[in-house]
């Protein structure tokens, strides 16, 4: 593979993109903001502006595409059922026309709902939430187009100064005898680089979660520290033991997950007191 299309340069996306062309890859990026663009096309990424709902069939981004990369968090976009599946389904008519054959989609773990035990990429999908529904309907739509479609499924994505505690810092938390499933931005692009390396033959599916599930009162109250921020109050919720595992692609790919932003500190304190 040579030429590949990063379709939302993000904040996943856009590491993406530069990580990408630092490898020697010819990397196109969409955006929707001007000023992204920009920065884009300073880094040397071919950019081109990209607005969801509108018509973006005759985009030079999709020429000569060896890969695909969606990025788009399409569960947070608000348009209606009908216009997203419309959206959808146009970009499959697009990578048909234009011969493109290998497809990567960033999916999300909360296709799997909520549970009480460790899901593999065989568990059986029972999306709940709405934005989880439709993300797991863009995987069912690729997986029947006439190319080759990696869906990855990414756990709580944190790092380049995202994290979840920022939301909940102060606030009263009632999900604090549950586990973390999360994976650092890096460690997200550090899989695509291993899945370019040896690219699989037929569609498959990746959950993307470190190996490491500490309780969220543990692993928040030490990232509260880290950040110099007030933890959450921690109230009573429901105790739910949610493991998702990343067996499956550690032991094809042989990968090594980072685990950065405290996991590892936390790792180390817990396992020493």
């Amino acid at each position: 593979m040579n030429k590949i299309g990063v379709l939302g340069c993000g904040r996943v996306g856009f590491p993406l993109a530069k990580t990408l062309l630092d490898n020697g890859y010819k990397v196109n990026g969409t955006s929707r903001s001007l000023d992204k663009i920009l920065k884009l096309s300073k880094s040397g990424i071919n950019s081109y502006q990209y607005v969801i709902n509108q018509n973006f069939n005759e985009s030079p981004f999709y020429k000569s595409l060896d890969l695909l990369i969606i990025t788009i968090p399409f569960g947070k976009n608000k348009m209606k059922s009908k216009s997203f599946h419309d959206f959808i389904t146009q970009l499959v008519e697009i990578v048909k026309k234009e011969s493109i054959k290998n497809v990567i989609y960033l999916s999300s773990i909360s296709v799997y709902g909520s549970s009480n035990k460790l899901s593999n990429e065989k568990t059986k999908c029972n999306p709940i939430s709405e934005s989880a529904i439709k993300i797991l309907s863009v995987e069912k739509i690729l997986n029947n187009g006439p190319f080759k479609t990696m869906n990855i499924r990414l756990g709580g994505l944190i790092g380049n100064n995202i994290h979840p505690i920022h939301s909940i810092s102060g606030k009263e938390f009632n999900k604090g005898d549950q586990l973390i499933n999360l994976i650092h931005i890096d460690d997200v692009v550090g899989i695509i680089l291993k899945i370019l390396d040896r690219f699989p033959n037929e569609n498959n599916i990746y959950n993307a979660v470190s190996p490491y599930h500490p309780l969220k009162r543990d692993y928040y109250t030490l990232i509260a520290k880290e950040f110099k921020i007030l933890p959450p109050k921690f109230i009573f919720g429901e105790r739910l033991r949610k493991i998702i595992s990343s067996d499956k692609f550690i032991k094809e790919f042989e990968y090594n997950f980072k685990q950065k932003n405290g996991v590892s500190l936390l790792k180390h304190k817990l396992l020493n007191k």
